[in-house]
This record gives C-alpha cells, structure tokens and sequence, in this order.
C-alpha cells in the first residue's frame, strides 16, 4: 500500500499591514517569499525562514566573504576569508574598509582565526582557501 503525504498549505496568520514587510529567504536554496509584521510570519516553510524574517526585522544580519592582502618575501598573496560570525548590514562598510587596511605577514592556514578592527570592535575572520 503507497502511502502518500497530503501536502498542506499553512494557514495565513494574520498580519498587523502599517508594519507588514516583506522579505525573500536567503537561508536555503528554496528562496521563500516572507511577509513578517516583527511577530507573525506567513510564507516560511521551514523554522529557519521564521528565524531569518523575524531577524531580518529587527537587525539583518550577513556573513562577508573577502580577500585579505598577504605581504611575504616571495610577493603579495590575497587570502581568501570570511567573517567567523554573521555582522550587522550597517556595518558592512566599516568592516569592509578595516580588512582593506590589514596586511599579513605570513600566509595562514585554512581555519586559521585573523582579528582586523579597532580594539573597541574587531571582527574575527576566517582563512577560507590557501594560496599556492
């Protein structure tokens, strides 16, 4: 006997329209269509897609994948990296131009942890490839 699941479609929860917003999930490669008020979300089909619009209201938050510049006796490498926990959008800029004015002077691992910024607030990156 084939037992067939019965696809449901999840009731609309209803939503407050003056703060409704609208968002595209960026979480897996289903890219669902979410409307969040900042309590109810209609359009997620998983909980992580809950998650995300829900974060998304309140503060949107992204990883940055980058290059940092490597200064060794042989040349100049750039080694490839990425933030090691997901930043504030505001602050994408600010992040983006501290790792521009880092310069290595030796070619890390893979893994291997790089703090760039301010002592107030640095960023720890990732190396994410190696250089040969």
């Amino acid at each position: 006997m084939d037992k067939q699941k019965k696809k449901t479609k999840k009731i609309a929860k209803p939503l407050d329209e003056s703060r409704a917003k609208r968002y595209t999930c960026i979480v897996c490669p289903t890219c669902c269509e979410l409307e969040t008020d900042g309590i109810e979300v209609n359009g997620a089909r998983c909980p992580r897609g809950e998650r995300f619009a829900l974060q998304e209201m309140v503060m949107p938050l992204r990883f940055v994948t980058t290059s940092v510049r490597a200064q060794i006796p042989e040349g100049t490498m750039m080694i490839p990296v990425k933030t090691a926990y997901p930043v504030p959008m505001a602050r994408v800029f600010e992040i983006m131009k501290e790792i521009k004015a880092l310069r290595l002077s030796e070619i890390p691992p893979i893994g291997a942890k790089v703090t760039a910024g301010s002592a107030e607030s640095p960023t720890e990156w990732i190396v994410t490839g190696e250089v040969e």
